[in-house]
């Protein structure tokens, strides 16, 4: 049976999911589906860009968030217009731009892709994309799917999705590409 949070109970979960400390103060199986949403969100998005936190990190969100601000700016002004994208009063150069939408993409992808590998196994959405963002930021926090029971080869994939983030997912292509330790 869903059931709701206290407010000292949801102030806890949001903390410790954004965080991704993955410590958990109520059953998260009996979250509310809407409850398990908003940590979802807490766990892709994660922490400061500085930080061990997990997730796609604040900063790389805001830039998001501004890219979007300035393509729907840009649409109503003159086409000479300039508009340089700033946050916070600092410019934001194209190859840090570039390089925050590549991992938001690859994190995105990497999720979905490990999701659909769960529902293919037949467990529910909610309760499955939980997991694989959890696993994929780096958090910690389970809904009941990931224990000793989990099919090795899901077990495998969410190894394969803690890993990506820890390292940030660009790193890990970079290491396992032959070109940056084979030199033929």
């Amino acid at each position: 049976m869903a059931r709701g949070l206290s407010p000292v109970d949801a102030l806890l979960q949001a903390g410790s999911a954004q965080t991704t400390t993955g410590f958990a103060t109520v059953d998260l199986t009996e979250l509310e589906p809407a409850a398990k949403g908003v940590l979802i969100l807490s766990m892709a998005t994660g922490g400061g860009v500085g930080s061990t936190a997990g997730g796609i990190k604040l900063l790389r969100l805001l830039i998001l968030i501004r890219m979007i601000q300035l393509a729907v700016m840009r649409a109503q002004l003159p086409r000479h217009a300039v508009i340089q994208p700033a946050i916070g009063g600092r410019t934001l150069g194209g190859l840090q731009i570039e390089h925050a939408l590549v991992l938001i993409l690859l994190f995105v992808l990497l999720v979905l892709g490990s999701w659909m590998a769960f529902l293919g196994a037949g467990y529910p959405a909610l309760d499955a994309l939980f997991e694989v963002v959890s696993a994929t930021a780096t958090v910690g926090l389970s809904v009941g799917i990931t224990g000793p029971d989990l099919e090795p080869g899901l077990k495998l994939l969410l190894s394969l999705n803690m890993l990506a983030g820890r390292l940030e997912i660009v790193a890990l292509l970079v290491l396992l590409f032959p070109g940056t330790w084979y030199k033929p």
